[in-house]
């Protein structure tokens, strides 16, 4: 009976050693010309010091190319936002880390939670949230 305990705490410091050493899978995902921009409005405007860099890249990979910012053909509308030919870009795939993954995925919880989702943060909530493939 002894030798089963003892077998048993050695299986399940095993199973954490093997959850501990278990590599971060970056997230990517493919992200239309409107869902980058939103995304861009949901990293936070303060960061701390560790995470600039990381937040400062992600900026850069959800950015527009000039070609891109062309073909977009972007206008402010009368409402303050902005319209634009949002097709005329394909996809781009975008690579997350866990911490600008996390923080998107809090920032749109966060939204939800305070029922202020807009119809432009759905798809991403899918993505994100949910983690659907479309």
């Amino acid at each position: 009976m002894k030798h089963l305990k003892v077998l048993g705490i050695v299986v399940a410091v095993l199973m954490l050693v093997s959850v501990v050493n278990a590599e971060y899978v970056p997230f990517k995902v493919k992200l239309n010309s409107l869902e980058r921009l939103v995304v861009g409005s949901l990293l936070p405007k303060e960061s701390s010091f560790a995470n600039y860099k990381i937040l400062n890249d992600l900026r850069v990979e959800l950015s527009f190319t000039e070609e891109e910012i062309a073909a977009l053909n972007m206008k402010t509308a009368e409402n303050g936002g902005v319209m634009a030919q949002w097709g005329a870009v394909k996809e781009k795939e975008i690579t997350f880390g866990a911490t600008t993954e996390k923080i998107v995925i809090d920032a749109l919880v966060k939204l939800d939670k305070q029922e202020k989702l807009l119809p432009e943060h759905i798809s991403l909530y899918k993505k994100f949230v949910v983690k659907e493939k479309e």
